[in-house]
């Protein structure tokens, strides 16, 4: 942890906002960093203007102060109230926000309140559905007092959707160190229905058009029909299934290609540690992506990584996994095969990929770094 002044650490009393603590990687990333302070000391509260969402129970005992608005209605005006109130009460001395959604209810509070400096960090690329609102967005953002990402590429994005002209600075996320376990690899496995000598191929997050499962599907067929239909492998898929079109369609893909042998869609999984230990590769075929953290999570598991060509993943991946182009089922492919025939590849990978993450996307850097972003801003408002 990098020098600081104890009494100073005591003085951050931090507010982390955003819409809800639903399985996702900005989601866990809030989750590391509420807890990372609330461990250092520093009066930490999370606030999600909607539901708690699945992983709120991660903040239990950990002195974090939490709080859900359940606010589910548009341009709530209550929600407004309730926060502006809990603000006022908590007085933090930095506001993180973490998502658009929240940010106009944060920059509207903040006003009514104390008008505390607002940090906002970015954590994906924007993939579709907010050019409308760009103009809004744009508005709000002179409200912010410093502008976050969790990449270059995401930095970028986000500074030429907001028109910002100051500096965003790069805070890379952090995950805690994953130790596999062999009892936990036999139990999800044999639940299901996958054999010892099956080589698994893991791909985690919540259907959606931007993780282009679709292409991972498709992969998987032309993988079957080149190595032979008694070659021993699986796909496996991990994320919260739901009444979408985009879900029946990967279904219906799964049916027209014939993979239902090889291609399964598991659903939620909380134990994550379970499901890496179950594993032999990991994959992400994603089209649009800020710097999830599921790559940072399997290469500290020691998995193998096989991922687009997107985002922050060539920085943090680098020659330490197989990048494919985006949308492109025949290279992902062609780095599934890789994997499958070349003797030691998966070994090799995953431990160069393991030794990196270790050295470079640990918690505690992470924190370090919004620690010193909050310090800065502090002592800037001190200073004006």
């Amino acid at each position: 942890m990098k020098d600081r002044n104890k009494s100073s650490q005591q003085e951050l009393r931090i507010a982390i906002i955003l819409s809800e603590l639903r399985p996702g990687g900005m989601e866990r990333v809030v989750v590391h960093l509420a807890k990372g302070l609330s461990s250092r000391g520093i009066a930490t509260m999370v606030v999600c203007l909607q539901n708690p969402g699945e992983l709120a129970q991660e903040l239990e005992g950990t002195g974090v102060h939490f709080e859900a608005l359940r606010s589910l209605a548009s341009k709530d005006i209550s929600a407004l109230w309730r926060l502006r109130t809990l603000l006022r009460r908590f007085c933090p001395s930095v506001i993180n926000v973490h998502d658009y959604a929240s940010a106009t209810y944060v920059v509207a509070a903040n006003w009514l309140a104390y008008r505390t400096p607002i940090m906002f960090t970015a954590h994906g690329l924007l993939y579709g559905g907010l050019d409308g609102l760009r103009r809004r967005y744009r508005f709000f953002s002179r409200f912010f007092t410093r502008l976050t990402a969790v990449s270059e590429t995401v930095a970028e994005r986000h500074k030429e959707y907001l028109c910002w002209s100051g500096q965003v600075h790069v805070i890379r996320n952090g995950v805690p160190a994953i130790q596999r376990n062999a009892r936990l690899r036999n139990a999800v496995r044999a639940e299901l229905g996958i054999r010892p000598d099956v080589l698994l191929f893991l791909a985690v997050g919540n259907p959606r058009p931007e993780k282009g499962f679709e292409d991972l599907i498709d992969a998987t067929a032309i993988l079957r029909d080149t190595e032979g239909r008694d070659r021993n492998f699986a796909v496996a898929v991990a994320g919260k299934l739901t009444d979408s079109e985009y879900c029946w369609m990967l279904h219906r893909r799964v049916e027209e290609r014939s993979v239902q042998d090889r291609f399964r869609l598991i659903g939620f999984r909380s134990n994550t540690t379970a499901l890496y230990s179950a594993a032999d590769v990991f994959v992400l075929s994603s089209r649009s992506e800020g710097l999830p953290m599921v790559i940072l999570e399997s290469m500290m598991a020691g998995l193998p990584v096989i991922a687009t060509h997107v985002g922050g993943v060539p920085d943090a991946v680098g020659d330490r996994g197989l990048l494919v182009e985006v949308a492109n089922p025949e290279q992902l492919a062609f780095a599934m095969g890789r994997i499958l025939s070349e003797e030691g590849l998966a070994d090799r990978l995953g431990c160069v990929g393991r030794e990196h993450a270790l050295s470079t996307y640990g918690v505690d850097r992470m924190v370090d770094d919004y620690i010193a972003c909050y310090d800065a801003l502090v002592a800037r408002k001190a200073g004006a």
